[in-house]
């Protein structure tokens, strides 16, 4: 019997994070012109309104349907080939979808915003990617990384308004800025640090990029069975291991898929990720269609959609440290709490200032509750494990968008709005006390 313990070498910390920071960035740039716009768009475009909000609802699902492929492609060619390709895909839609609106041919319309669901379901790795070389800093990477889109949270929406007019046919240059900021996402992931080129694909036995040592512990004496713990506790140290591997396990050994999702902490880090994605798509997907119907200008619209992206990113430069200080669980109910407070105003009035509160407080409760999910989600793995973990956890939150950008078509009205506020509620109440009940549980 042999177990192998890593030689010790200098941790990345968030040298990777600070890379990916600024591909998020570039990202929310180019995705702020859809949730800017493509509600609006599509409402111009369409054969009927009840088919308005399909070309947003088209990004979630074409994310879900390419999320188990990336994450193959990014076990064969490591993240940063991925993450260009994807970058790639930006361009493409971007072209495509102002063509589109050149012509005024919906469907293709339609393929432009799926095309940027690829582009979104690669953009969703740059956490994990991020908490993988970051060693027992996982929280602190995730959040760096989230962090990266506030500038473009503050600008992308007035840059989506504020160029629509520069050539004849209004947003076509909005959707040419999806393209612009794809292409330098090409460039920029295309020169990512190297471990990113190689970290998935190596072997799960030299997961910290460190030659291994073999020992061996089949005599049965004191110090092989000493051993494994003392290994433990020093991988411990360097990759924020799970808790609850026995002592004698080699750390590198893969946990079985059923094993990994029966961990109350995985199952509440994906609950709290589907329900921030699940509120803050319905809203965002409704709130310009249906603040429009309340009488507010395409100007409001705009503007509610700037203050729920500020909501979603602001909190990154100090989610890590209140993450660290009241843990990821206090996090995700504070982030639920606000939500109750989004649903609140937008069920109680249709007033100016309920509108833009309900869609900043969804903005900034999104932030805790995803920040505070994400990283109860990888605590719960091992990164020769993320294969078991990632692509569910995507696929289930993704489906969860879905959802509630589909829902959207219905409740993009003053009657569907206040039924959306309400529902949130529910929601958050329920998804609080089944976050308190696994601190509960755990203690």
């Amino acid at each position: 019997m042999t177990l192998t313990t890593p030689r010790a070498d200098a941790a990345p910390h968030l040298r990777v994070a600070r890379r990916l920071a600024p591909a998020q960035a570039l990202y929310i740039f180019g995705g702020s012109v859809d949730l800017t716009l493509t509600g609006i768009v599509g409402a111009r475009l369409a054969p009927s309104t009840a088919l308005a909000t399909l070309p947003f609802s088209l990004i979630p699902i074409a994310s879900v349907a390419s999320t188990f492929l990336l994450s193959r492609l990014i076990g064969r060619f490591g993240y940063r080939s991925v993450f260009t390709a994807s970058a790639c895909a930006a361009v493409v839609a971007g072209l495509v979808s102002a063509l589109a609106v050149q012509l005024d041919v919906f469907w293709m319309f339609c393929v432009g915003t799926a095309l940027v669901g690829v582009y979104s379901a690669g953009a969703g790795y740059y956490r994990y990617a991020a908490a993988d070389a970051s060693g027992s800093q996982r929280a602190r990477a995730v959040t760096t990384v989230l962090a990266g889109g506030l500038i473009a949270a503050v600008l992308g929406p007035f840059l989506a308004t504020w160029v629509g007019g520069l050539l004849p046919v209004v947003y076509v240059a909005s959707y040419l800025l999806v393209a612009l900021f794809g292409g330098l996402a090409v460039a920029w992931n295309a020169a990512l640090p190297r471990e990113l080129g190689r970290q998935a694909a190596r072997n799960p036995e030299s997961e910290l990029g460190g030659r291994v040592q073999r020992v061996d512990v089949s005599r049965r004496g004191d110090a092989a069975f000493e051993l494994p713990e003392r290994a433990q506790r020093v991988e411990g140290s360097r990759r924020n291991v799970p808790a609850g591997i026995p002592a004698g396990i080699p750390a590198t050994s893969p946990r079985t898929r059923r094993t990994l999702w029966r961990q109350p902490v995985l199952i509440a880090g994906v609950a709290a990720t589907s329900f921030a994605a699940v509120s803050m798509t319905s809203m965002m997907t409704a709130g310009p269609i249906a603040g429009m119907a309340m009488g507010h200008s395409e100007a409001d619209a705009a503007f509610a959609v700037q203050l729920h992206m500020i909501g979603m990113f602001a909190p990154g430069f100090v989610i890590a440290r209140v993450i660290g200080r009241l843990g990821e669980r206090t996090v995700t109910i504070a982030g639920a709490m606000l939500i109750v407070l989004a649903g609140a105003a937008a069920a109680c009035s249709t007033a100016q200032w309920a509108f833009l509160t309900a869609m900043c407080a969804v903005g900034v409760g999104w932030n805790l509750a995803y920040s505070g999910g994400s990283a109860l989600i990888t605590d719960a793995y091992r990164p020769s494990e993320r294969g078991r973990v990632q692509p569910i956890a995507e696929v289930i939150t993704n489906g969860f968008q879905v959802v509630g950008s589909l829902s959207a078509g219905i409740l993009a009205t003053v009657p569907g709005w206040r039924m959306l506020g309400l529902a949130l509620i529910v929601l958050s109440v329920a998804v609080s006390i089944g976050i308190a009940a696994v601190r509960r549980a755990a203690a």
